[in-house]
């Protein structure tokens, strides 16, 4: 295995994010605001969309997204995981090779699990064999740059060398090895060279309200009109992205 592999089989006792991934409030707000993506590109206009969620954790959000009808697909390498419902089942498994048919799935949603892969270019080809020819993947991150590391947040330990990362973490009490991945912005559009993408970050950043974004952007606040200039000034810098992926061989009418 690799090193992110042997963490995410206890991923929740590996950092301070448990709390964060089993506070249901926050799961639903999270999952609202996916779930607006996911309308805006009319995936609920499938009467019973099938839909894989990539690093599920407890799947409070997928539980969220699938409609009566749809059948949802909960994959983690964490041994804490969902319970299965009528329509909802987990399954431990690896992201880099999962143990699904080519195109089963109408809808992926890969949440912040990039960063947490030892080979994020195995994640992506992973998601492109199971997404069907019309299917649709939302896809957000976390970018190498941002100012605060959002794990352990601490500043600036994701721009710093591995040996460097390593030392900062032993010294700030918050562990013994920085595994985590997260690239920077033109790396990440790299990446995803095998697919077509509609950026929502500035989708997001404009409309809050439609996106369900509104605890994290007040419609009026100076902390939205901040990230808009940032945005548009200094995107390499902003926190992260959300990006919605096709198939690239596929037509859309």
């Amino acid at each position: 295995m690799g090193e992110l592999k042997d963490k995410a089989s206890n991923y929740l006792d590996s950092f301070e994010g448990e709390s964060a991934l089993a506070d249901v409030d926050s799961r639903k707000r999270k999952a609202a605001k996916i779930r607006a993506v996911l309308e805006d590109e009319g995936v609920y206009a499938h009467a019973s969309p099938t839909i894989l969620d990539i690093g599920c954790s407890f799947g409070h959000i997928l539980l969220r997204l699938v409609p009566p009808g749809g059948v949802g697909v909960g994959v983690d390498m964490d041994r804490n995981i969902g319970a299965n419902t009528d329509n909802v089942f987990f399954v431990r498994a690896d992201a880099e090779n999962l143990p699904f048919r080519d195109q089963a799935f109408d809808v992926i949603v890969c949440n912040h699990v990039y960063e947490h892969t030892d080979n994020a270019e195995r994640l992506l080809a992973e998601i492109r064999r199971l997404l069907a020819a019309d299917g649709v993947c939302y896809f957000a991150g976390p970018n190498k740059y941002e100012p605060i590391e959002p794990h352990f947040g601490l500043p600036f330990l994701s721009w710093l060398p591995r040996n460097l990362a390593d030392r900062y973490m032993k010294l700030s009490g918050k562990g013994d090895h920085y595994a985590e991945k997260p690239l920077s912005h033109p790396r990440i559009r790299r990446l995803l060279r095998g697919f077509s993408v509609v950026e929502y970050t500035s989708r997001i950043l404009q409309d809050p309200q439609r996106y369900a974004a509104t605890d994290m952007l007040p419609v009026r606040s100076l902390k939205r009109r901040i990230a808009i200039a940032m945005f548009r000034v200094a995107p390499f810098f902003f926190p992260g992205f959300v990006y919605v992926l096709r198939r690239n061989d596929q037509h859309r009418s």
